[in-house]
């Protein structure tokens, strides 16, 4: 650090990541000159236009990942043109994941708006991009799709992939992702 007196200071050997109560608000996101993006965890909207949806899921206390090439992510995918999100979910996870009965849970979205320079819709247009939280009721022996697999994994490799591959989403999913968690802790411990 450079000191204008001409001394220079020493940099400190320590940092700190502030505690969740700590943080201060989701900020807007600019995302290229095409969309503005703020996360909410309130329940979507009921007129909501949601275009794409991400799921995170469990089965038991180990997360269930989409692999494709070489690569683990989470399964997302587009909705498609009159179907609801939800509907969205279970194809998605029925198709790269072979997950059958899924407990779906809204646990929060990105609320885009367009700006001038988008070229699919007009400036002002709101669309949703949703993450989901499901349970694993049952498994197909394999992903509807071919191109997938499925697999099984343990915690700290969901926070790789989290990490890794959702850069610019990453703060807002393991926020979201850490408390569901600790919900669900809770409801087992009831439960027990």
């Amino acid at each position: 650090m450079f000191d204008p007196g001409g001394m220079e200071q020493p940099l400190p050997t320590t940092y700190f990541r502030p505690r969740e109560s700590e943080r201060g608000p989701y900020t807007e996101k600019k995302i290229g000159d095409e969309w503005v993006a703020l996360w909410e965890t309130a329940a979507l909207p009921e007129d909501a236009k949601v275009t794409h949806v991400v799921v995170i899921a469990y089965r038991g206390d180990k997360p269930v990942l989409a692999w494709q090439s070489g690569r683990l992510s989470l399964p997302e995918g587009d909705v498609r043109e009159g179907e609801a999100a939800e509907d969205a979910v279970r194809r998605v996870v029925l198709e790269q994941c072979g997950i059958l009965e899924p407990a779906i849970r809204h646990l929060g979205h990105f609320k885009y708006t367009a700006g001038r320079l988008n070229q699919k819709y007009p400036e002002g247009t709101v669309v949703y991009d949703a993450l989901y939280g499901v349970e694993v009721g049952s498994l197909a022996d394999f992903p509807a799709d071919r191109a997938y697999e499925r697999r099984m994994v343990l915690q700290r490799d969901l926070n790789e992939v989290l990490r890794s591959s959702y850069i610019e989403r990453r703060r807002e999913y393991t926020d979201t992702l850490d408390r569901w968690l600790v919900e669900r802790i809770k409801a087992s411990m009831r439960a027990n």
